[in-house]
């Protein structure tokens, strides 16, 4: 075998099993900053830089959505610096998955945290939230705009200006898709993002997501039947503050329909209702039985 043939063989190997990814650095000089994850199948390990200038306290959200085939399990999620490993913990369970490093007191230098963890067969996505004591005269970023759901998954950040915002995303789905969205933020100091509505709006009308934690760790939720092919947009409305704050979305796609036999659970004070109605067909059947015989 030649000497490119076994490069080029090489190089495949790996790309089916995976290399670690190199070390994104997040901009945190506004105090707050936000980043996305896209691990091929398998396992992964993803790092995340940052430096401090100062003694900060520092709150961290990692969040993934599970939906069909796409799924994030983390097996850890630790930041690494010069006030020794501090490990996440679970902060909600799937499909709507978080991960919280919560008031970490960091003293000066810089900082790696790294993500593990296995991803599906079908690529998912995750995304993160960093806040520090934030700074006003920060420039706002990547407030809405369209979303590459080609693979299933996709995640998206957003820096809203100081006040009341409303940032729009939009995609497009050619086959019945069922959706799940997270959205989510983490509160440092003065920067807070206050959600007020977050809904999914396309051929059928609004459908609207709901508060699932809050500050300081925000999360908003959704989870849909399986909608018609369309455009659709993620409208999320709030109120940022003065320090202007970060907030990071992810979503999956799946031609599954959730509502399908034996996907759901019977909703609240359905299974009420069922006994109630065999309750009364008893009734009904047992004095029909009583007439005949006095018959």
């Amino acid at each position: 075998m030649s000497a490119l043939p076994a490069i080029a063989l090489a190089a495949a190997v790996l790309g089916l099993i995976g290399t670690p990814a190199a070390a994104d650095p997040v901009d945190l000089s506004s105090g707050t900053g936000g980043f996305i994850g896209t691990p091929g199948a398998g396992g992964f390990s993803e790092s995340y830089t940052f430096s401090l200038v100062s003694p900060t306290t520092v709150n961290i959200l990692l969040a993934s959505v599970a939906n069909g085939d796409h799924r994030i399990d983390f097996s850890s999620i630790v930041l690494n610096g010069p006030s020794g490993p501090i490990n996440a913990t679970a902060f909600s369970p799937d499909p709507f998955s978080g991960h919280v490093i919560s008031n970490a007191a960091l003293a000066p230098g810089s900082y790696t945290l790294t993500a593990s963890g296995t991803n599906s067969a079908a690529p998912a996505t995750f995304v993160g939230t960093i806040a520090l004591a934030g700074s006003s005269s920060a420039s706002p970023s990547g407030n809405g705009g369209p979303l590459d759901l080609s693979a299933g998954s996709a995640g998206f950040v957003s820096t809203p200006n100081a006040g009341a915002f409303s940032n729009v995303f939009t995609f497009s789905i050619v086959h019945p898709q069922a959706v799940k969205l997270m959205l989510s933020s983490a509160v440092g100091g003065s920067q807070d993002i206050d959600f007020t509505s977050v809904l999914l709006r396309g051929p059928f009308g609004d459908l609207m997501a709901a508060e699932f934690t809050r500050d300081p760790f925000e999360i908003w939720t959704l989870a849909t039947p399986l909608l018609s092919p369309g455009s659709y947009s993620i409208i999320a409305s709030g109120i940022n503050s003065d320090a202007i704050a970060t907030y990071a979305g992810t979503l999956a796609l799946s031609p599954v329909d959730p509502d399908g036999p034996g996907n759901n659970l019977p909703e609240p004070g359905t299974g009420a209702l069922v006994i109630a109605g065999l309750g009364a067909a008893f009734m009904r059947l047992t004095a029909r039985s009583r007439r005949a015989r006095r018959l």
